[in-house]
């Protein structure tokens, strides 16, 4: 088993690679071209090529916020 410790750099390093491919996937959404946007636009596409990674993002700075507040939190009940 290992430390609790450990355990939370584990899930803190995962919760920056899931915020790292988030980043990624948001870096090919807003490298197209204008033309690209423009009959995305026009056509009724929808935004969640958007919206999808700035949730996937939101959801990794919670989980990190998690790791870090919550062990204060059960310290402070003992």
């Amino acid at each position: 088993m290992l430390p609790k410790k450990a355990i939370k750099i584990i899930c803190i390093i995962l919760a920056g690679l899931m915020i790292l491919s988030a980043v990624s996937a948001l870096i090919g959404v807003f490298a197209v071209d204008e033309q690209a946007v423009l009959s995305s636009v026009t056509t009724g596409d929808n935004d969640m090529d958007y919206i999808l990674p700035i949730i996937i993002i939101a959801l990794a700075l919670v989980a990190v916020g998690v790791c870090l507040v919550l062990p204060k939190l059960k310290k402070k009940k003992q």
